[in-house]
């Protein structure tokens, strides 16, 4: 029995901070939802290496988005939503 290729990948960050760190570095195949949730402060999350802010998410709040594309090799980062207020306990599923 082999395993699926459609099941989910995830990535943790125990501790932000305000530059951008990788969470997921390179996703293996196309996905279409992710699901991010951090525990203490806000996160941004970037899709294109820390390029771009594309979701900001706040704490102790789970975020899914669906229908997005994101091809294979996707680097998925996150920073602090606030300045020197680090996230904890970051996590984030894509499928």
């Amino acid at each position: 029995m082999s395993m699926s290729t459609k099941l989910p990948e995830s990535g943790i960050d125990a501790v932000g901070a305000d530059t951008y760190a990788d969470v997921i570095n390179g996703i293996a195949r196309e996905c279409s939802s992710i699901s991010i949730y951090c525990a203490t402060h806000p996160v941004i999350i970037s899709l294109d290496d820390g390029t771009t802010d594309h979701i900001f998410v706040a704490a102790g709040v789970q975020q899914t988005f669906t229908g997005m594309v994101m091809p294979k090799g996707t680097v998925i980062k996150a920073k602090n939503g606030t300045a020197g207020q680090n996230y904890t306990a970051l996590t984030i599923a894509v499928w």
